[in-house]
């Protein structure tokens, strides 16, 4: 790990303190997998979309590029995250102390990881592997105390799209719960949230400063943008689980990330039995300054058709 990264890990460390709802939970895990079997890190490109997939964050992705730039950093966590009353963030790389035992820790419980490629299953698995190929697609299967979770990733024709399905065994108290989180590049300056119907809310991120927070409902994708490069991300809502409010979280973290979430089942006692599915996509796009809110637009509207959302 250089310099930069562990001055990154040490201001992610810090925000995840001073931001107190994310918890005690650290941004990164590192220890080896339980399952030696498994890969500790997996390259995957497939057209102009690179991604990792990292053992220690518990098999979830560590940053996307698009033809060749980041636009979602590794230094975070992704995936899903719950916020358990009185307990704190379990989830992917977010773990906790176990009381009264040093050095013990609480994590997401992986008991399935399946990698496919080009629809062929990837086997045998090696500790580091490089994967490429016209599509790709991750399965795993977990459980976070009383909730099991099935997730897939997939990455195919520039969209990375994500599916988690929740099943409570028994009850579960939740302050709420990320299904599933995008840690952006810090280099995005602007954003905008919409709607099938266009933009409904713009915005510029923050310099410099303290971190700052805010949910949005009532949108379907949101948008940044940045001008140096040239580059954007669309991140779209595409599925929630019916009668479950689910907004969008944006924490704009200053030279850290510009993180997007989904943010569900605020204060609920889940139920034994509950079901449901979240799904989101990310795709990219090439733009001039000032034309980039346009070229969102029609982006957005190209990932929602590709995945048959209307």
């Amino acid at each position: 790990m250089c310099a930069i990264q562990r001055l990154r890990l040490v201001l992610t460390l810090l925000l995840s303190v001073l931001l107190g709802g994310w918890g005690r939970a650290s941004e990164l895990v590192e220890e080896p997998s339980a399952n030696k079997n498994w890969p500790q890190q997996v390259l995957v490109t497939v057209g102009d979309v690179r991604t990792r997939i990292d053992g220690p964050k518990l098999w979830t992705l560590s940053g996307i590029e698009f033809q060749g730039t980041v636009m979602a950093t590794e230094d975070s966590a992704y995936g899903s995250v719950l916020t358990i009353r009185n307990v704190g963030l379990l989830g992917t790389a977010h773990f906790l102390d176990v009381p009264g035992k040093p050095g013990q820790v609480e994590k997401e419980q992986v008991n399935h990881l399946q990698i496919v490629v080009d629809g062929k299953p990837v086997a045998p698995f090696k500790p580091m592997m490089t994967l490429a190929g016209q599509s790709f697609r991750l399965e795993r299967t977990s459980r976070i105390r009383e909730m099991e979770l099935e997730t897939t990733i997939s990455i195919q024709g520039g969209v990375l799209s994500e599916t988690a399905l929740f099943r409570a065994t028994g009850p579960i108290d939740l302050r709420v719960a990320y299904p599933w989180m995008y840690a952006l590049a810090p280099e995005a300056k602007a954003y905008v949230f919409g709607d099938q119907d266009g933009i409904r809310k713009r915005g510029t991120f923050l310099a410099e400063g303290k971190t700052a927070t805010q949910v949005v409902s009532d949108m379907n994708w949101v948008a940044v943008f940045d001008p140096v490069s040239g580059k954007g991300s669309v991140c779209c809502l595409l599925e929630h689980p019916p009668k479950v409010e689910t907004s969008f979280l944006l924490v704009d973290a200053p030279g850290i990330y510009r993180k997007v979430a989904a943010y569900s089942l605020v204060d609920t006692v889940v139920p034994e039995g509950f079901r449901g599915t979240y799904r989101s996509a990310v795709g990219f796009f090439n733009a001039g300054e000032g034309d980039w809110e346009e070229r969102a637009v029609r982006r957005a509207a190209e990932i929602r058709a590709s995945l048959e959302v209307r």
